[in-house]
């Protein structure tokens, strides 16, 4: 094995000791790499301490018993002016066995040093405007982004932190021509995404990266990259649903069904999802200050009634209701204390005779919650169960209906 070389099982890693950068080439693939431009770094406060800059750095291989690849340790950092000690290692090496590349980040000796994220491995080279180019994201309902996509990205969703509406699932891919890969960030909890694409094109960038958790970096950050021949975006979805079903997460229809037969009756129904009461509270980033009464809407479940036999009639057989906004608070309000069904709707009485309706249709009826946002409109609210940082300070956002609210902690498991 050369030092900047590692080919293992129909896979090949290179690296730059100048540049800190990787290179990975599949048999039968073109090469991928790192961007040239692109050098990793730590965000501390308001300041970049770069790989490079550590005051000692060393390259030695690696080896496992499953596995080989370079191990490289960066140790004391300039910050304002003082020396710190502080100190980490990165490990990039070959699975034997799959041929799969890891990427990891290892905190050694955290002292003096206040690192709030750090950004690596690097985004790979995606320039060319190609329309069987494309980078897929989780966001949300999930995207495909074509390189020749006229419309710039906007920044996720929080912050394209993994575990959020900015990224269901902890992982993006991207695919040119038939040749792809595969990025699954193995230890989400205190990580994410960034992505960029000008209108236009001619690129997508993406990359991860890794925050703290309590104020320290604490534990080993991994990435795993799965680079696949004669691909497409089925291939890469089947690639992650291999990888879930691995580590013993992936739960198909028919073993949910088997904990919940009615799980069988949602094969093949219509998913209609409608709302009882939007009300948006001032402080909401919802708000819309220069129109308020778009703010607010309400609809009976007698109208929502309504709404389902005409389907029965015109002949849908099966169907599934999910309805928001159906307690008296609206939609995204005043969780934990939710209830009761809406008044100016019909009350529990409509709200009965609906579900009666979809019953007697043969269709199916479900109703939102949800157990993690703690509004500080909550007539229940208090701070002591809401999660806070090391400091004491409370985080949270105002970026549903519902205004500001921290996460909640039970006293006890919830039980559903």
């Amino acid at each position: 094995m050369s030092m900047n070389k590692i080919k293992k099982n129909g896979m090949e890693i290179q690296f730059d000791e100048k540049t800190l950068a990787f290179s990975f080439k599949k048999e039968g693939q073109a090469v991928w790499t790192w961007e040239a431009d692109y050098a990793p770094y730590m965000e501390c406060g308001n300041e970049k301490l770069y790989f490079r800059d550590a005051l000692e750095i060393s390259h030695e291989p690696f080896r496992s018993g499953v596995g080989e690849g370079i191990l490289s340790t960066y140790s004391g950092f300039k910050k304002e002016g003082k020396i710190v000690p502080y100190k980490f290692q990165t490990i990039v090496w070959v699975e034997g066995a799959t041929g799969d590349v890891y990427c990891e980040w290892i905190p050694i000796q955290e002292e003096d040093l206040d690192v709030k994220k750090v950004f690596w491995p690097a985004p790979m080279e995606f320039g060319e405007k190609r329309d069987d180019w494309y980078t897929l994201l989780t966001h949300q309902q999930g995207m495909l982004i074509p390189n020749t996509w006229e419309v710039e990205l906007d920044p996720p969703s929080f912050e394209g932190l993994f575990g959020t509406a900015g990224a269901y699932m902890p992982w993006f891919a991207q695919v040119r021509g038939k040749e792809g890969y595969l990025a699954v960030c193995v230890t989400p909890w205190n990580a994410g995404y960034q992505a960029e694409h000008p209108a236009g094109g001619p690129y997508t960038r993406v990359s991860m990266r890794f925050e703290p958790s309590l104020g320290r970096m604490d534990y080993r950050r991994i990435v795993k990259y799965t680079f696949l021949n004669n691909c497409d975006y089925n291939d890469i979805c089947k690639a992650y649903r291999d990888y879930v079903n691995e580590q013993g997460r992936l739960r198909t229809l028919e073993e949910k069904a088997v904990r919940n037969p009615s799980v069988n009756d949602l094969i093949g129904c219509a998913f209609l999802h409608k709302g009882i009461k939007t009300f948006v509270q001032p402080d909401s980033d919802f708000y819309d200050p220069e129109d308020p009464e778009k703010n607010n809407h309400l609809t009976t479940f007698a109208q929502r009634e309504e709404e389902i036999r005409k389907f029965h009639d015109m002949g849908v057989e099966k169907l599934y209701l999910h309805l928001d906004g159906w307690a008296e608070p609206g939609y995204d309000n005043r969780h934990p204390d939710f209830g009761p069904a809406c008044e100016a709707a019909g009350g529990w009485e409509g709200m009965k005779s609906l579900a009666d309706t979809i019953h007697e249709c043969g269709y199916l009826f479900g109703i939102h919650d949800q157990y993690r946002d703690y509004y500080l409109s909550a007539p229940s609210f208090d701070e002591n169960f809401a999660c806070q940082l090391p400091d004491g300070t409370i985080p949270q956002h105002q970026r549903w209906a519902g205004g500001p609210r921290p996460i909640f902690v039970p006293r006890r498991p919830l039980t559903m």
